[in-house]
């Protein structure tokens, strides 16, 4: 979910039937129609072949690497979409983000008042270790996925106990009806881990030496270089994976990467510039993919401290900022404005005027403000992110026609997050994005006080936001729910703990030898699908 949790909206009719799904009764499996998904250029060619060869490595370029194999623990993207290409879940997302399948669970009944959830699992999933996966796994897995040491505790209060109640099959019992439930089960977070090896070794070992059911197992890792997988042999998707391995490579800089997809030294790189895309499109050899991803990019504002504790001078901020300006010389007009805490999921409020590029109203503001003679301000960013330099010189140029000298910080990424994470910053670029269709996890996890990251690191407060967050997880009535988050939306905005600054697709550049990537609205990738003809 996090930055590092598109712009082509789901439509409302799919979106409304995942909820609908989630909430019928007795023996129905929830899925969507599927809407197209992106994939890689190379796709046309083997969709005429149409026999997927088995064998090779993907080399796969990411701009950072992760800290923990244990589903749990990490929030960042990559390391979620790492743990879901190691890990089974329950169900899982579709292919293209937007709908529920099975996982380990073949298939799933719900009772009348939406508070029993009855699971059935397949009996041949095994751990990578050989070991069965078991009812009593999953019980531990999801047990302890809401527990004391998770960092993802905040998205299961719904759920009142988790039975073993067969040989293979599982019972959920919910407090109150809860309609994301399905969605919250497809997380990484949700992922199901053996019970006998977290216990015996303790959880640090297994953050380092993780033991899934998913299609690819730890083979390696050299910390901040390359998390080297290898295929499960026994994944109960029987022929798949079709690689024999991935290497997630480690590479920030944006140059760097360039020149490696060139060399062929990479099959598949992600966080491409959009300055370089006309010119890598070009090269006969390589294909690029724009993919659409719920991601908003904006600027948190540390409003513990003074002078961002003025809702005076955030608003001001918002409004010198010439979002579109930045949109089309930085990305090459692959970006929309943002006006709302939620990415383009379930029930985004498209009627937020939110803060237009309005000179005189940022000045008056900030005459109002209790700095109306302008401050020094620190801006945090990524090194090695042509996209964040780029902007910060331009955000520098439009604050200072309000008085707000900037500062631009340039520091490594990972010391980025933790700054973040600690509220050690002033105001700080990043982004984040729904690992699902629903727009409960954002609201917790970004907005709401009480949630999982106290407003994802603002120190925002508002209680009668982190009231209404809470009702509108138990609220059954779709239209009511709907009222509710665009409220949400309606005050978060209006208190602007962000600059709000745009959604952006996801970027990607492959090598035509690369078949069957494919990139969900919510940014994950089955790479398990993925495989490789001789160039």
């Amino acid at each position: 979910m996090k930055k590092r949790l598109g712009l082509a909206l789901v439509s409302v009719w799919t979106m409304m039937s995942l909820v609908a799904c989630s909430v019928s009764p007795a023996n129905q499996t929830a899925q969507t129609p599927q809407q197209p998904t992106a994939q890689s250029g190379a796709e046309q060619t083997a969709e005429q072949d149409n026999t997927p060869q088995t064998g090779g490595v993907l080399r796969f370029a990411r701009n950072h690497d992760i800290t923990s194999f244990d589903p749990i623990i990490p929030a960042t993207n990559l390391a979620i979409w790492t743990v879901l290409n190691m890990y089974d879940q329950l169900v899982r997302l579709s292919p293209n983000g937007d709908g529920i399948e099975p996982g380990v669970a073949t298939d799933w009944t719900i009772s009348e008042d939406g508070k029993t959830y009855v699971f059935n699992l397949r009996d041949d999933v095994k751990f990578h270790n050989g070991m069965p996966l078991t009812p009593e796994d999953v019980k531990y897995s999801l047990d302890r996925a809401r527990g004391g040491d998770s960092n993802w505790d905040w998205i299961y209060p719904a759920i009142k106990s988790i039975d073993v109640t067969g040989e293979h099959q599982v019972t959920i019992n919910l407090e109150a009806p809860y309609l994301p439930l399905l969605s919250t089960l497809a997380l990484s977070s949700s992922s199901i881990v053996p019970k006998q090896v977290v216990e015996e070794k303790g959880k640090e070992f297994f953050a380092n030496n993780p033991v899934g059911s998913g299609p690819f197992q730890l083979e390696s890792w050299q910390r901040g270089q390359k998390i080297v997988l290898k295929k499960n042999p026994d994944y109960w998707q029987k022929g798949k994976p079709y690689l024999d391995g991935v290497e997630f490579v480690q590479v920030p800089e944006d140059t760097a990467k360039i020149f490696m997809l060139q060399a062929k030294e990479l099959e598949i790189s992600s966080n491409v510039p959009f300055s370089s895309l006309q010119q890598l499109e070009a090269d006969p050899s390589l294909h690029v993919l724009v993919a659409p991803f719920a991601r908003l990019d904006m600027i948190p504002i540390n409003s513990t401290v003074e002078p961002y504790n003025d809702l005076k001078i955030r608003q001001a901020m918002n409004y010198a900022i010439n979002k579109q300006e930045i949109i089309d010389a930085v990305l090459m007009g692959h970006g929309e404005v943002a006006t709302s805490y939620l990415p383009k999921v379930l029930y985004y409020n498209d009627q937020l005027e939110g803060y237009p590029y309005n000179l005189e109203k940022a000045k008056q503001l900030m005459a109002e403000s209790s700095r109306p003679d302008g401050f020094k301000a620190t801006l945090t960013i990524n090194s090695g992110s042509d996209i964040n330099s780029q902007m910060a010189v331009i955000m520098k140029e439009q604050l200072k026609a309000i008085g707000i000298e900037l500062e631009i910080q340039q520091l490594e990424p990972g010391v980025v997050d933790e700054m973040h994470s600690s509220m050690k910053y002033e105001m700080i670029t990043t982004y984040y994005s729904s690992d699902i269709i629903d727009p409960d996890e954002i609201t917790m996890f970004g907005a709401a006080p009480s949630g999982g990251t106290n407003a994802y690191y603002t120190g925002y407060n508002n209680e009668a936001l982190d009231k209404m967050a809470l009702q509108a997880q138990q609220e059954q009535d779709e239209t009511k729910r709907k009222e509710m988050y665009y409220e949400l939306q309606r005050i978060f905005s209006e208190d602007a703990p962000f600059i709000f600054l745009f959604h952006t697709p996801n970027s990607y550049v492959t090598q035509k030898n690369v078949h069957g990537f494919q990139v969900s609205n919510m940014g994950s990738y089955r790479l398990e699908d993925v495989w490789l003809s001789k160039q």
